[in-house]
């Protein structure tokens, strides 16, 4: 395992060979910081990174994350604990699209995911499974990750995700297919003027109508991508 350090606070272990924390966890627990307390679950909590950053950070809910890959549960099981989250963070191994099993209808107050961009006919492929695994939709579509969680979704429950752009049209199709109504949404650019590079997105079940575009996350402030913005350095002190 890799062992380094998010903060202050949480040491973090992930498999050597896999994909590491990045930009697009730290801002998607920052997008969800309306989500203080109840009942959440993870749809492909890798290292449990999301629920990690949420549970220090002031979160006082009960979080369950479902992964298939049996190094990932181990790193997310090692970090709950070497992080005193035992008691409120629940790692599952498990298949999102057997989310029955696992779940009951309605369970949760909140579901969330930083799923897999790729389609498995696109992109160049890893010579490393976990990493291909994390990028493709090997395991599940973005569809399946949209039925899952409005499985576990009580009505009016929310659901946040971080995605490709490029992709954005299919995940509002998939969210609608499954009554759950876009709300809120932020485009990430490295730089102002720049092309967006992530979406951040929060739905709620059973909602009515109704989006609202936020203004864009300059995540640079400079063009040559080596000063944070005003912003970004905020994001980060948040989970100092």
């Amino acid at each position: 395992m890799k062992q380094s350090m998010i903060n202050r606070k949480l040491v973090l272990y992930e498999p050597e060979g896999g994909i590491y924390f990045g930009t697009d966890a730290l801002l998607l627990a920052h997008f969800m910081k309306s989500f203080k307390k109840g009942t959440g679950a993870e749809l492909g909590t890798g290292s449990g990174i999301i629920p990690l950053l949420l549970l220090s950070g002031g979160c006082r809910a009960n979080i369950t994350g479902i992964e298939i890959q049996p190094e990932y549960c181990r790193a997310a099981e090692m970090n709950a604990e070497k992080n005193g989250l035992l008691e409120s963070f629940k790692i599952i191994q498990g298949d999102i699209r057997e989310i029955k099993k696992y779940f009951e209808a309605g369970s949760c107050d909140v579901v969330f995911t930083n799923p897999p961009y790729l389609k498995t006919t696109c992109g160049k492929k890893n010579a490393s499974d976990q990493k291909n695994i994390a990028f493709h939709e090997v395991f599940c579509s973005i569809d399946d990750i949209c039925g899952a969680a409005s499985w576990c979704l009580k009505s009016g429950g929310k659901f946040f995700a971080v995605y490709r752009p490029e992709r954005l049209a299919g995940l509002l199709f998939s969210l609608r297919s499954h009554r759950i109504e876009p709300k809120r949404m932020r485009f990430v650019v490295p730089s102002c003027g720049k092309p967006p590079s992530l979406v951040l997105i929060e739905g709620k079940k059973d909602a009515r109508e109704g989006l609202k575009i936020e203004p864009d996350l300059c995540v640079y402030a400079d063009k040559s991508h080596t000063v944070y913005s005003e912003e970004m350095e905020k994001i980060y002190k948040e989970f100092e």
